[in-house]
């Protein structure tokens, strides 16, 4: 069956917004405001964005109504912060046929490549390809190499053999880490060779460090941007995500995106 990514990529381009963090990094990473999921999902849906990123608790009590309208995308695995473990695993918690009756587009696995049990997510993240192709869904890979012989998760090399890994396992999409390495990362996007490239913001930053950082993100040749706490935590996420999605879908430069964010932003606060 052919797999369809075209609800979640737009002319070879895509943007999205996670909110899996509640469960991965807990109450912290939340306020009073995007505690609440219709926050975010109002966000998504007024944004445009290509897809919402979340567990399936989140999506079953939310995704419903005009939020359909946005593209689903189901994590199928995830941890607490409470694992404080030197051995990195992340196990299957939602499988995909659940992800289809919640209505999702396509599906995400988190693998941490180098991991002691590699072997256990390699095994899972096969039957969730095989699975989710059967219905015709692409799916997400999580190419984070963490483990005893990785020195640096962010070293180029370690990074593209990530995106190797996830091309040869079967992901359509893989969300990997940026490292500032502009020229270094052109070569782990060739390395994922048809599987997309999406690149998951790894900290919150100020805005214009943010955009200019999708910019170059853009460069490299990557698909596009997963994007999450810059966006739902930030004062006027609107914005934002409307200079964001000028640049990712109607090649907006970076120099114009930063006016239009300036003056959304000043709208938004009169």
């Amino acid at each position: 069956m052919r797999v369809n990514t075209t609800k979640i990529l737009k002319n070879g381009r895509a943007m999205l917004l996670s909110y899996d963090q509640g469960l991965e990094h807990g109450p912290k990473e939340l306020n009073i405001t995007t505690v609440d999921p219709k926050y975010v999902f109002d966000i998504a849906l007024e944004g445009m964005y290509d897809g919402i990123i979340v567990q399936a608790g989140i999506a079953e009590k939310y995704y419903h109504g005009y939020y359909k309208d946005v593209p689903l995308i189901v994590k199928l695995n995830g941890k607490t912060a409470f694992l404080d473990s030197p051995i990195a695993i992340s196990k299957q918690i939602c499988s995909v046929e659940r992800a289809i009756k919640l209505g999702a587009s396509a599906v995400g696995y988190t693998i941490y490549d180098g991991s002691p049990l590699e072997p256990d997510m390699f095994t899972e993240f096969g039957k969730i390809v095989d699975q989710a192709h059967e219905y015709g869904i692409p799916v997400i890979g999580w190419m984070y190499p963490r483990g005893p012989n990785v020195r640096n998760e962010l070293d180029t090399d370690a990074l593209a053999y990530a995106a190797r890994v996830g091309l040869e396992l079967g992901a359509d999409f893989l969300k990997l880490k940026y490292n500032n390495n502009l020229e270094g990362f052109k070569w782990v996007v060739k390395c994922a060779g048809r599987a997309k490239v999406l690149i998951a913001e790894d900290h919150k930053m100020e805005e214009h460090a943010f955009l200019r950082m999708s910019d170059e993100i853009l460069k490299t040749g990557a698909a596009g941007i997963v994007a999450g706490r810059n966006i739902w935590q930030h004062d006027t996420p609107y914005a934002l995500t409307k200079a964001i999605r000028k640049m990712i879908h109607e090649g907006m430069s970076v120099d114009d995106a930063l006016k239009l964010f300036e003056e959304e932003a000043n709208k938004s606060k009169r």
